[in-house]
């Protein structure tokens, strides 16, 4: 198997095929249908894919508590959650994924946080090696200087 990925999904029919998926995209997941599962040692994780609106608990809380001990590295959120503060504290630790936009997306995501090239930690705006992670829009120069500017 490859990378650990810790899934945290509390609705069973959709938690039993994500399982499934990702182990046939070659991930080692290990499923959490709750907070106080999630919080359970587990052992570490390259990545967590958290549901937001879960049982027992908010999952932005949740991988944030995750992430700072050091148990996941990199959070996915893969919700229902319609816009508010809870998708907002989401989105600044991670990328979201809407649960209609499909499994797709889902492995999308996981795969971009994956790539050490293009990962972000939440806050960083560069890729480890310094550079921008992100291109400029079309028809914006870059930063760097070209020739003798």
């Amino acid at each position: 198997m490859g990378k650990r990925l810790l899934l945290v999904e509390d609705e069973p029919t959709l938690a039993r095929a994500l399982v499934r998926l990702l182990r046939r995209a070659s991930f080692d997941v290990t499923l959490a249908t709750s907070c106080a599962e999630a919080q359970k040692p587990l052992g570490t994780f390259s990545v967590g894919v958290f549901d937001i609106d879960l049982p027992d608990g908010d999952g932005v809380e949740l991988a944030e508590g995750l992430r700072r001990s050091g148990v996941v590295r990199r959070l996915v959120f893969f919700s229902g959650t319609p816009v508010g503060k809870k998708r907002v504290r989401a989105l600044g630790l991670g990328p979201f994924v809407e649960k209609s936009k499909g499994y797709g997306e889902l492995r999308a995501a996981i795969e971009r946080v994956l790539d050490c090239k293009q990962a972000k930690v939440a806050g960083d705006e560069h890729s480890e090696s310094g550079e921008p992670t992100d291109p400029p829009p079309s028809g914006v120069r870059g930063s760097r200087p070209r020739g003798n500017e």
